[in-house]
């Protein structure tokens, strides 16, 4: 609509990218996000970035919702990070980075916009369900 409306709006065309573009065949397939937070390796994470962004790039996209930072508050949950904030925050800023590659995001045929997300209070549900409320403690 934004595209034929005359108003010069850009269309924005994004993916869920959290572990890669995998719903590509053929496309490198990264485990998910507890695999790399597990390693606690930046550059990993880093590296994982780029090749999303190259192979998310190639079929014309230009930003990815990823990658998912819960803060996670129970031993058994599936995501990005456990418990520890500077440790996700490092892993999620090395995983942006090798997306968005410097700025200007999209200026580039390698680079998209990354867009992290689950971050507010996600993974703090009871009992590790996948749906329900949050529990937060206050700071």
């Amino acid at each position: 609509m934004g595209v034929n409306s005359g108003l010069g709006i850009p269309l924005i065309y994004a993916i869920y990218a959290v572990h890669d573009n995998s719903s590509v065949y053929g496309a490198t397939v990264f485990p998910h996000n507890v695999g790399l937070g597990a390693t606690r390796d930046a550059d990993l994470a880093q590296k994982t970035g780029i090749a999303t962004a190259l192979e998310v790039r190639a079929r014309g996209i230009h930003c990815t919702f990823s990658p998912r930072v819960a803060i996670l508050l129970v031993q058994h949950s599936l995501y990005f990070c456990k418990k520890d904030n500077l440790h996700c925050y490092s892993l999620a800023r090395a995983a942006t980075g090798g997306q968005q590659q410097g700025y200007p995001f999209v200026a580039g045929r390698h680079n998209v916009v990354a867009c992290a997300k689950h971050f507010v209070g996600d993974g703090g549900t009871k009992d590790s369900m996948n749906e329900g409320h949050s529990v937060l403690a206050m700071f």
